[in-house]
């Protein structure tokens, strides 16, 4: 999947996509390729030079005008004045940098990032070429690796310095690509707390556009995901280049349309508050970035990044392992929780038909509310007087598994854990803390913290009676800085913060691999595939209501597959927006997610136990049918959101309508399905596993693959007059949802 020329054109190809560039007379790296497959890499144009009046010349060469010239990964000021992946300050505080290229290595085994996550390298090849600035003795190693059957290629940088002076890095960007001109629209991912993902596609114009975050997380109100596709590209056809980065921090993804038209889309660590001291030996490793290319539009994309993320990404154990349906104690008792009723709450789950009780917040040493004690990682004895080992025995010898929630990232200024460490947190020198959430961000860059927090984990975990972890994160960063790093070293903290997390969840996953982690932080808010390679699972939004649910789970499918959402029904009236749905729509807009669960009140329970009871139990009885299985988006409007989930050995397909307010006199709407197999016959299955009281259509239950990909399927009518039988049917008033199950039989 790699060659290398004589001449130094350096060419990563599969059967999806290629990427080339190669070595120019200067020894720079001169970028040629992205794109689709092809069969003479060495034999591509090149970029021809252009002696433009008015542009400075790299070195006085005529042929180097940097400004205009598609480079692999361009340093900062020698001439080329876009936007650059690396800047640095030497000693002398000079900038510039000229990095040629020195050697290249080809390996068939993939770099160990440690302690940053990055994909698995089962079956892939990697090259790394080497860079180096003469004057600054800096040496920049590009890595690059690509697997066969995926069209995606990962990316990161490793700079090391090799003289005798410090030298300062101020941006390192894991990735570059310089596109030729073109109409290109961007589209990317934003949103707030309670509405996560939603898409934003706009025409790229001139200048620079940016997305990103520095609030400590990779955070919610832009998702590391980034796409430029050409303006024309469709759901179903085109090109499209998209990147998201194995990165739980800040981050910025951008696209800056040059002065002659051509693109320039980087990503990495945001630059701004970033600086790192790099004292001679020493090196820096950029996080991995990821880049996908299809010529098969955004359907394309989504099939793409879907099975890199499955296949290398995801944690192995639970991979093919269906997830188990839970109740969480969190809406049934918030903060009065005991043991009594964490008992009696068991003692309902087991009657609704879950696998699993999560005993969510206020289980620890004096945690009333919210506005104390999170640090102090010990079972409040006046509530649990036996201690959750205990406790997690009991629910067990119930027949269920046992989950906890842990929030170990922060600490409440009211705690034990506060007292005895103030300068354990993130803080300035002589700067009163922000309070966010009443509480404060641990400093995870240093050992001793995560020492602790390993310690008090592994105490509850040791007991091996729990099998579940949702791991929660409130708050973003301010005021970051570490006592534990010298004043000149301040510009690290946010990153090292990262690297510390990342140590200590790799410590816990290797201490208990049978333990099901979920990955959480306030819902959507680091939801990113560097927590995903640590949580086979991540809790995508605390916005639970079936309309808002719609939209956050088509945005997150983009580059997200549906293995790694979790959904439960939730109360109504809805706790962010008062909306009122009823049980069967709750559950439906989360039911291709892979995790299910519920989380209500017990008189909520009590009132629709027979009713939760089918919807749990068909969510049980399909559980393996959602990992792996492909998911495509046939409609997303503002009023209706079509999906269809197809098994992964195709036997079966779901095809999900959801829409948002019903209306008199409606057209008829069809949906046309997709990668169905043409030859083959689907028959409807009658109420898909008893659901609910949603009418079926009259007519045909057979239907040929043919035809629901040509003819398409007629959905529900949206609108009241449902009873006039044998002329339609229907999906009675606003937000409702229907479920359509087809089986696969031969013709």
């Amino acid at each position: 999947m790699i060659t290398v020329s004589d001449s130094l054109v350096f060419a990563l190809q599969n059967n999806c996509l290629s990427h080339v560039f190669g070595v120019n007379a200067a020894g720079l790296l001169e970028h040629i390729h992205h794109g689709a497959p092809v069969r003479e890499p060495e034999a591509l144009q090149r970029t021809p030079p252009v002696d433009r009046e008015c542009s400075a010349k790299f070195e006085g060469r005529p042929e180097l005008d940097l400004n205009s010239l598609p480079t692999e990964y361009p340093a900062s000021g020698t001439s080329d004045y876009r936007a650059c992946a690396l800047s640095a300050r030497g000693a002398d505080g000079a900038t510039a940098l000229a990095l040629r290229y020195q050697s290249h290595t080809t390996s068939n085994t993939k770099p160990d990032l440690s302690p940053l996550p990055c994909a698995r390298g089962t079956g892939s090849e990697t090259l790394s070429v080497t860079l180096r600035d003469d004057l600054r003795d800096l040496v920049v190693t590009l890595h690059y690796t690509i697997w066969p059957g995926h069209p995606v290629i990962a990316r990161s940088v490793t700079v090391a310095n090799e003289g005798t002076d410090t030298v300062t890095l101020d941006r390192v960007l894991s990735a570059s690509l310089d596109l030729p001109p073109g109409d290109y629209d961007v589209l990317h991912l934003h949103g707030s707390w309670a509405r996560e993902m939603e898409v934003e596609r706009a025409a790229l114009g001139r200048g620079l556009f940016s997305v990103g975050s520095t609030r400590g997380t990779s955070s919610a109100a832009h998702a590391p995901f980034f796409a430029a596709l050409d303006r024309t590209a469709s759901e179903s056809a085109g090109r499209v280049f998209a990147s998201t980065l194995i990165y739980s921090g800040n981050h910025q993804f951008s696209a800056e349309t040059g002065e002659f038209g051509d693109v320039r889309l980087m990503c990495g660590i945001h630059p701004e508050n970033f600086t790192w001291r790099l004292e001679p030996s020493e090196s820096f490793q950029s996080p991995e970035a990821l880049q996908l290319f299809t010529d098969a539009g955004l359907r394309g994309m989504s099939h793409g990044w879907h099975s890199f993320v499955r296949a290398h990404v995801l944690p192995q154990r639970f991979r093919s392992q269906p997830r188990p349906t839970y109740l969480n104690t969190w809406e049934a008792a918030y903060f009065d929780i005991d043991q009594s009723r964490v008992l009696t709450l068991a003692d309902t789950a087991a009657r609704l038909g879950v696998d699993m009780l999560v005993l969510d917040d206020g289980w620890f040493e004096g945690r009333r509310d919210d506005t104390t004690s999170l640090g102090d990682w010990t079972a409040d004895r006046a509530r649990f007087a036996d201690g959750i080992p205990a406790l997690a025995r009991n629910v067990t010898a119930k027949g269920l598994r046992f989950g906890i929630w842990f929030e170990p990232e922060m600490v409440s200024p009211d705690s034990a854990l506060f007292r005895a460490h103030p300068d354990w947190i993130l803080h300035q020198p002589g700067r009163t803390p922000s309070l966010g959430r009443n509480q404060l961000t641990l400093d995870l860059s240093r050992a001793d913290v995560r020492d602790y927090l390993f310690e008090h984990i592994s105490a509850v975990l040791d007991c091996g009676d729990v099998s579940y972890v949702k791991w929660d994160m409130n708050r973003a960063m301010t005021e970051i800085g570490s006592a534990a790093l010298p004043p000149e070293r301040q510009g690290e903290a946010a990153h090292r913060y990262m690297l510390g997390l990342y140590t200590l969840l790799g410590q816990l996953v290797e201490a208990f691999p049978e333990v099901l982690f979920e990955n959480c932080a306030s819902g959507g808010n680091r939801f990113d595939l560097g927590m995903l390679c640590f949580m086979a699972q991540s809790w995508t939004s605390d916005g639970c209501d079936p309309i808002s649910r719609r939209s956050i789970v088509s945005g997150a499918s983009h580059f997200l597959p549906m293995d790694c959402m979790a959904a439960y029904i939730g109360p109504s009236p809805n706790h962010q927006n008062g909306r009122v749905t009823s049980l069967r729509t709750r559950f439906l807009a989360g039911v291709m997610c892979a995790a299910q669960g519920v989380s209500l009140s017990a008189d909520a329970v009590a009132s629709d136990t027979e009713e939760l009871q089918r919807y749990l139990r068909f969510a049980r009885e399909t559980a393996d049918v959602r990992l792996g299985a492909r998911f495509d988006r046939l409609v997303q409007t503002g009023n209706a959101s079509v999906w269809q989930m197809t098994s992964a050995d195709g036997s079966q397909v779901w095809v999900l309508d959801l829409h948002v307010l019903s209306g008199s006199n409606q057209p008829t709407r069809r949906a046309f399905l997709w990668g169905l197999d043409p030859a083959s016959d689907y028959v409807l299955r009658d109420d898909a596993h008893g659901l609910g009281d949603g009418e079926t259509p009259i007519g045909p239950r057979r239907f040929g693959g043919d035809a629901l990909m040509g003819a398409g399927l007629i959905l529900p009518q949206v609108a009241m007059d449902r009873r006039r039988a044998g002329i339609r049917f229907a999906q009675p008033g606003d937000f409702a949802a229907h479920l359509f199950i087809f089986d696969r039989v031969e013709s």
